[in-house]
């Protein structure tokens, strides 16, 4: 989960063709989201459904931005755009089109291009903006920049999204750009509760974990406990830390903040401990990712294979400080965490275990141009408003949807 890509940087432009786009829309549809990776059987949309074709066919620039919490989102996404009625792509992680030349040559046809999510990517911007300009195409983004397996709760978005559509704002004098917030929420429609329990015995078995409890989030923690000390141990930090399941958040905060600061001293990357730690921990992976696609660079290759070793290892524990399954330990987010821990444990994407319903609430329009006027019209000023606008708008959404949610994921284990 959530490795670096190594593979040199190439850009891959959008090659759009209509007939393939309809065509991969009714396949999507019709036979990817129910199959077998999504078992999406039921998709509900909510909210301002009528606005995004409105904008569109205005002449005004539609963005949409969307949280990432499974790997389920493009192609949930892409059925939107056909219900609402809107011609969108995406801007996709690279190392996605690295999967095949028929992959590749597929994400082109739907329109989509490529982004180094670990660096500065003018190109990606540029087509962006682009896009944004010629209104051919809703513009699809994913502001977390990863998949973190957590549906109720919105990492901190980066502020690539914000920059992207300010500066399209600037570009475009005769109409307006418009970012619809969409609210992703996938919930189980049964209570894969053995499917699930029978997940964690094959960590324990896999990993030489032998668990303590009959109680399932008792049982999660300490496989989650052994797992990252397991984790700390292969990284050489056995001894500097005891992860004990009854402090295991607080004592992995101190930790992660330490190691963090410890590799940006290596890197001499300078920055503010008030600053988030997702946000430097995301610095980090950018400039390691610079230095090692850098062939001019003169960096002692192993001491950088180090480095981001170390990256992944605070990353991966980031995720896991804050109490996520504890404080509402629903079905769903039972089976959210345990796919966690075993696609951190096999660094590989995990089956479904159930049928489920994803529900999208479609948000009120963010004006680009108000923000923009707001600020005076200083780019600085108004991406970081953006961000947040943008941020708070999709959680509001996520929390919308949970109150109202009367699936069987939605129920609290105990209840179950």
């Amino acid at each position: 989960m959530l490795e670096f890509s190594d593979a040199p940087y190439q850009f891959f432009e959008a090659r759009p063709s209509p007939f393939f786009i309809n065509v991969a829309r009714f396949v999507n549809g019709k036979f990817i989201l129910p199959g077998k990776n999504h078992r999406i059987t039921d998709i509900r949309i909510e909210g301002a459904t009528d606005l995004p074709r409105e904008i569109f066919e205005s002449g005004d620039r539609l963005v949409f931005v969307s949280n990432h919490p499974s790997h389920s989102d493009p192609q949930l996404v892409t059925d939107v755009h056909r219900q609402l009625g809107v011609s969108g792509c995406f801007m996709a992680a690279y190392d996605v089109f690295l999967r095949g030349k028929l992959n590749a040559w597929s994400m082109q046809r739907l329109g989509n291009f490529s982004i180094d999510r670990e660096g500065s990517d003018r190109n990606a911007m540029a087509a962006a903006i682009d896009t944004i300009k010629a209104d051919d195409y809703a513009l699809t983004i994913f502001p977390e920049g990863n998949v973190y397996l957590t549906n109720d709760r919105v990492t901190p978005f980066l502020d690539g999204t914000a920059f992207i559509a300010l500066k399209a704002q600037q570009a475009i004098k005769d109409a307006r750009v418009k970012i619809v917030p969409l609210s992703l929420k996938f919930t189980h429609l049964s209570t894969p509760r053995a499917t699930v329990t029978q997940r964690l015995l094959q960590l324990g078995k896999d990993s030489g974990h032998e668990y303590n409890s009959a109680d399932p989030i008792l049982a999660v923690i300490g496989l989650g406990a052994h797992l990252v000390s397991d984790h700390l141990n292969e990284h050489g930090y056995a001894d500097q830390i005891l992860v004990d399941p009854d402090t295991i958040f607080d004592s992995l905060s101190a930790f992660t903040t330490s190691l963090v600061s410890d590799i940006e001293k290596a890197l001499e990357t300078e920055t503010s401990e008030e600053t988030a730690l997702v946000d430097r921990i995301r610095k980090i992976r950018s400039k390691i990712h610079q230095i090692r696609t850098d062939e001019s660079s003169d960096a002692d290759p192993h001491e950088i294979d180090g480095l981001a070793d170390k990256s992944i290892l605070a990353l991966r524990i980031h995720g896991y400080l804050t109490p996520y399954l504890t404080d509402n330990p629903t079905v769903d987010r039972y089976e959210e965490t345990v796919e966690r821990l075993a696609e951190d444990y096999y660094s590989q994407i995990m089956p479904r275990t159930g049928p489920r319903r994803a529900t999208v609430k479609v948000g009120e329009p963010i004006d680009v141009s108000e923000i923009l006027e707001n600020a005076g019209g200083k780019l600085r000023n108004a991406v970081r408003e953006l961000t947040m606008a943008t941020e708070s708008a999709v959680q509001s959404g996520i929390d919308e949807i949970n109150a109202a949610n009367d699936a069987p994921g939605a129920k609290r284990l105990e209840e179950v």
